[in-house]
């Protein structure tokens, strides 16, 4: 497959240079307006211009026919683009392409792998935006009514994930402080934006250890989040960095693979492990390990929807030991399961917050949801499999660097 970029005035003119390089049988990747202001529209006497990403299948021989229906539905949908922007399409056009774009992955033979399945899914979701973007535009508020750079940082954080009440409610905010000439500036802008997000944050930091006392941590949350090998990052980092006195204590009984992962663990860093099946075990294994510095206690994964095994992991946590207590969360969970588990887990008496296998995800926003739901400082970020390496401590700067990176901003 060959790919090409392309800069044009117009996107009639992108066109013609797609069907000159790569003929009529070229798929359209991707366009994005330039300099033009927002999606493309003349703004502060720009001269707006386009980028178009174009592909040709060198096998257009073998599939001909299918390659002709996805370059047809790609360039249908690119145009349904255009017209959106013109106020020419109504909701109906849009569900009619997506009914268009699903005969033709359902007709397909298992010719759409690779890059053409990327494709398709790109198409989808850019029809999803698409609706969003004409519900927005029917909506008391216009976002068009926001200058050019407010309604920049609107989208990005809209594309994050964040909530669209809480995006209204900084981008509000930076319209009524900042003067004419400092919206018209994206760098102050962002750094507008930056210091109100980080005025928003609590963070707590690495585990707090005071000398001549022992610190419980135990993480819970649901299963399939990392916490045994959160842990295991957390005891390597105190007892191998820090030369900190650790002990770890496992409560999953359920899981056995779990509990012999955590002892292999324990026995290549020479550290004390136990297993408790009761609260009043638990408790005895507490007494046994008061004079470590640290005793890290591991959870079985409980369902958000059993309540019955939420209260039974509470019984444990109740206990003459002061316990903090982590609630642990994949940064990969769709939006609706992390409500739940901060709904659910919150019965829990929460003290920090651990949002893992942030490299498996490109939009982190559901963190900040969650953040405004628990309303619990941040603690820690995991970034892989690796121990104890894929572990850091949660800065508004990391934060920052996440949720407003630089992005293709082309609608929301």
């Amino acid at each position: 497959m060959q790919v090409r970029k392309y800069h044009a005035q117009s996107m009639k003119e992108a066109l013609k240079l797609v069907r000159r390089d790569l003929g009529s049988q070229a798929i359209i990747l991707s366009t994005r307006a330039l300099d033009g202001g927002i999606a493309g529209e003349r703004s502060a006497g720009k001269q707006p211009g386009v980028e178009v990403i174009a592909a040709i299948d060198y096998d257009v021989n073998s599939s001909a026919l299918e390659t002709k229906s996805f370059s047809q539905s790609i360039g249908s949908k690119a145009s349904l683009w255009k017209d959106l922007l013109s106020d020419k399409v109504s909701m109906g056009n849009i569900r009619d392409e997506l009914k268009e774009l699903k005969k033709i992955v359902k007709q397909s033979t298992g010719s759409y792998e690779g890059e053409r399945s990327d494709f398709i899914c790109t198409e989808l979701k850019e029809l999803k935006w698409m609706a969003q973007f004409l519900l927005r535009q029917s909506a008391p508020l216009n976002y068009y009514n926001f200058p050019e750079h407010l309604v920049h940082f609107y989208c990005q954080l809209l594309k994050q994930g964040i909530h669209e009440e809480i995006v209204l409610k900084l981008i509000r905010k930076l319209k009524q402080d900042l003067s004419p000439d400092a919206l018209g500036d994206r760098d102050r802008v962002r750094d507008s934006l930056t210091s109100k997000i980080e005025k928003e944050l609590l963070l707590a930091g690495s585990i707090d250890m005071t000398p001549g006392k022992t610190k419980i941590a135990a993480l819970v949350g649901p299963t399939g989040v990392g916490k045994t090998t959160t842990l295991a990052k957390l005891a390597a980092l105190y007892a191998l960095d820090k030369k900190r006195k650790v002990a770890l204590v496992t409560i999953d009984t359920y899981r056995i693979a779990a509990v012999e992962q955590l002892k292999v663990y324990a026995k290549i860093m020479g550290l004390p492990f136990k297993t408790v099946s009761s609260p009043e075990e638990f408790n005895k294994v507490l007494t046994q390990f008061s004079d470590r510095d640290l005793v890290l206690v591991d959870t079985a994964g409980r369902s958000q929807r059993d309540q019955f095994q939420i209260k039974e992991l509470k019984s444990f946590l109740r206990q003459s030991f002061p316990i903090e207590v982590y609630l642990v969360m994949s940064i990969t969970h769709k939006e609706d399961n992390l409500s739940a588990i901060g709904d659910q887990f919150g019965l829990l008496p929460i003290d920090r917050i651990i949002f893992t296998k942030l490299d498996e995800s490109y939009t982190y926003g559901s963190m900040i949801n969650q953040f405004f739901k628990i309303k619990k400082p941040l603690s820690y970020f995991t970034t892989g499999q690796k121990v104890p390496e894929d572990i850091e401590i949660v800065t508004k700067e990391r934060i920052i660097s996440l949720i407003l990176s630089e992005t293709d901003i082309r609608y929301c």
